[in-house]
This record gives C-alpha cells, sequence and structure tokens, in this order.
C-alpha cells in the first residue's frame, strides 16, 4: 500500500473539529468521513504527478496562493502525521477558474515523464507506459475538477487527505 490522496466535501465548520484532532488520528477521522457517505473523489496515487504537471513541483513543496497547487494540496495544512488540507467554500470559484482555464490535453501532450521521474515524484512509475501515464492523469485531473465543483454547489469545504 502506497500513499493515496482523497477528497472529501465537509460542513464548513469541519476546520475546528480538524484543529482539534490528535495528529496521529487523521486517518481514522477520514474513513470516519468516507464511511458516514461523505461526497469524495479518490485519484489514488496520481496527486504528486498532478501537482507537477500543473505546478511544475512536487506536491511536496506546495506554492503558496497558486490556485493550482492548492487544487491538489489544499488552501490551509494541518498539523498531522499524514497530510490534511482543507480548502474554504470562499476559495473554492478561485481554484476552479484555475482548474477550467487548464488544457489538460495539451498538457499532457507536452508532458516530459522523464523531468517527473527526474524529480523523484510519487510514486516512481513514471517511466511506464506513456499512454497510461496520460490516462491516469486525466482521470485525475477530472475528478479534481468535479469535487471541486460539488462542494462549491454544496455549499462544502473541500478536505484533502493523504495517507
Amino acid at each position: 500500500m502506497g500513499l493515496l490522496a482523497v477528497y472529501l466535501g465537509v460542513p464548513p465548520d469541519a476546520d475546528e473539529r480538524l484543529g482539534d484532532l490528535d495528529p496521529d488520528g487523521v486517518v481514522d477521522f477520514v474513513e470516519g468521513l468516507l464511511e458516514g457517505g461523505a461526497p469524495s473523489v479518490d485519484v489514488d496515487k496520481a496527486w504528486d504527478g498532478l501537482h507537477f504537471l500543473l505546478t511544475g513541483t512536487s506536491a511536496s513543496t506546495p506554492i503558496e496562493d497558486d490556485a493550482l497547487s492548492e487544487a491538489v494540496v489544499g488552501v490551509y495544512e494541518f498539523e498531522s502525521d499524514d497530510f490534511l488540507g482543507l480548502t474554504p467554500t470562499a476559495d473554492l470559484p478561485r481554484v476552479i477558474a484555475a482548474l477550467e482555464a487548464v488544457d489538460i490535453d495539451a498538457r499532457l501532450s507536452s508532458a516530459d515523464f522523464s523531468a517527473f521521474h527526474a524529480a523523484e515524484l510519487y510514486p516512481n512509475i513514471w517511466t511506464d507506459d506513456r499512454a497510461a501515464l496520460e490516462s491516469m492523469l486525466r482521470a485525475a485531473f477530472g475528478d479534481l475538477l468535479a469535487v471541486h465543483r460539488l462542494c462549491l454547489a454544496d455549499g462544502l469545504d473541500l478536505l484533502v487527505s493523504i495517507y
């Protein structure tokens, strides 16, 4: 098992509960939300490659005030043993506009996957079949945009969990 990214819609007051969480209890908290039926998208292991495709950097070095970086890792980060970020509802229109401005097909057709490999992005798959990598990233991008739109439409904050 490796690190996977799950994006969940949470009530706008969830940041208060997240701030009170024991850093060791994040995975249990997220899994409880999922079991409770929170709207979610799992982009599996595509998160770091998607961040690199959109920003040119690894998700391990998020870019502050960059809507495309925030689309992948959230606007705010919580102290945790696992990665936990949050995008408040008020920030969703800005992030969605940035995602909608991306020509994902153009980015994928010009992507240099050897640069992904050289950047040591997670996971170590960037020398695999190009068509499979493009398909994985295209699907992850579509899911990411969809969950941002869903959260905005439902008045939810977006919780990012990478564990």
